[in-house]
């Protein structure tokens, strides 16, 4: 799957990941284990627990990283969302580029379902991807084509015990809702397999219009200081389709966000070029000539790293590092500070307000987007033209 790369597996206790933790093992291989601990349940301490004990008996090491819902969105949105993140942390701590996920054949036919509930066009119906990245960290999901009736099938052969959270048998949640009808579905002939199928031939048809789309693209836009600037023209001529697909790859670049916004938020975008607005932490703007996506200074506002780490995911300065520096957004209090320098970049104000520069408490060190260096450089971590032709092919 990922050759000799250290490699970590996310284990809840349930029979998807324990499977896929026991298979992991039978190919020799001694991966590190991680359990997010939702503490939602009284018996979710438990089954921790019998990880904790199942990874002692292998000699595997396991962490636990604990999340506690503040009450606010989504439950299961906002878990899911808190998985990956901290999953992603303790990778990139532990020096795992690899981590492997249990999802199942059957967790792709009800995503697929539930794409199709909420009218999903030609990307929400083309299924789980396979593989997806968080930061410098890879996901995998290797067993999509395995049945989880298949995975239990395993863990009874090899004596596994698994445990069974019983909020996958609640209907208050849609994809139970799913679940609970496959069997309806089943019997129509319309199976997990059968929509394997049609996963597969829609993601072929996505795979061939994404390629002419990225070949199409080359040339229509440019990079600057961090924003996306594209051939408005070129792109007002395109169809809907091709301008929300542009404009998603887009917004996963330059707000670093792996999910795109809800569709009639991007409908709305595509239909309306010219119109000033913000979505998912960008800005779009234009000139008559170019579309600009540009980072939203809200977004970035309360975020700081130290001067010598990634910030926002996309910048690292080069410079005199020390301790108490930090990397954050300029700001208005930061824009007071340099000189008016920065209008000769041909950058909109709120391009330079979301800009990052070097801080020392409240004192501004450097901006180099904003003309003033200071002895430092500020560059792209990621290819952004690369990474929207990726974004465009996966």
């Amino acid at each position: 799957m990922i050759g000799d790369a250290p490699l970590g597996v996310a284990v809840s206790g349930g029979g998807d990941s324990m499977a896929l933790l026991a298979l992991l093992l039978e190919a020799g291989l001694t991966p590190q284990v991680a359990t997010v601990h939702h503490h939602l349940r009284d018996e979710a301490g438990a089954e921790v627990a019998a990880v904790v004990a199942f990874c002692a008996d292998h000699g595997l090491i396991h962490t636990q990283l604990d999340w506690h819902w503040d009450g606010t969105g989504n439950l299961q949105d906002q878990g899911r969302r808190a998985r990956y993140r901290l999953l992603a942390a303790w990778a990139s701590e532990r020096a795992l580029a690899h981590i492997a996920l249990g999802h199942t054949a059957d967790d792709n036919a009800e995503t697929f379902l539930m794409g199709l509930s909420r009218g999903a066009g030609l990307d929400g119906l083309s299924g789980m991807r396979a593989r997806f990245k968080r930061g410098a960290v890879t996901f995998h999901r290797p067993l999509l084509s395995v049945s989880r009736a298949d995975l239990r099938d395993l863990l009874r052969a090899k004596g596994i015990a698994w445990a069974d959270d019983p909020s996958n048998d609640d209907p208050a949640y849609h994809r139970v809702r799913i679940r609970q009808a496959m069997d309806a579905l089943s019997s129509a002939g319309i199976d997990p397999a059968a929509i394997q199928k049609t996963i597969g031939n829609l993601a072929a048809t996505r795979s061939d219009i994404s390629l002419d789309l990225a070949r199409a693209l080359e040339g229509r836009f440019e990079l600057y200081h961090g924003d996306i600037l594209f051939d408005l023209p070129w792109l007002e001529r395109q169809t809907m389709e091709t301008r929300r697909r542009v404009l998603k790859a887009a917004i996963r670049v330059v707000s670093g966000q792996d999910y795109p916004p809800r569709g009639d938020k991007l409908a709305r975008l595509a239909g309306d070029l010219r119109s000033k607005s913000a979505l998912q932490g960008c800005l779009f703007s234009n000139d008559g000539t170019h579309l600009r996506v540009s980072r939203e200074f809200a977004a970035v506002d309360a975020m700081a790293v130290p001067s010598d780490a990634v910030w926002d995911d996309r910048w690292v300065a080069d410079g005199p590092h020390a301790d108490g520096l930090t990397l954050r957004a300029l700001g208005e209090d930061g824009l007071t500070q340099v000189d008016d320098d920065w209008r000769a970049l041909g950058l909109p104000r709120a391009s330079v307000l979301a800009s990052p520069s070097i801080w020392r408490g409240a004192t501004l060190r450097s901006a180099p987007l904003a003309g003033w260096p200071e002895g430092w450089k500020i560059r792209l971590c990621k290819d952004a033209p690369q990474l929207i032709g990726s974004i465009l092919l996966h």
